[in-house]
């Protein structure tokens, strides 16, 4: 468990991968979602449609990049920020 607001980024792990804080926090809508990798304990899920991230570590708490490095972030926010489509306003 992380007791930091920052994490230092540190080796990646592609194996084996870890659905339960997404499942926990979203249930079967991870399906939208594809399992990357982890770092330094966070998982690091991608969306399918708009290819943005959602990082969570074990526990389902939430991060963000800030000036290169992960911070505590707000799930809600996020998942908003994740999942929003992408809207080419050229084509409107």
């Amino acid at each position: 468990m992380l007791t930091s607001a920052s994490v230092q980024i540190s080796a990646m792990e592609v194996e084996p991968p870890n659905w339960q804080p997404l499942e926990l926090r979203i249930g079967a809508r991870c399906a939208e979602f594809m399992w990357m990798f982890r770092q330094n304990g966070i998982e690091y899920y991608k969306h399918l449609v708009t290819r943005r991230y959602l990082m969570l570590d074990s526990q389902g708490q939430c991060y963000a990049q800030r000036d290169g490095q992960l911070v505590a972030a707000d799930f809600g926010e996020q998942l908003s920020r994740v999942t929003e489509a992408y809207v080419d306003r050229d084509q409107i």
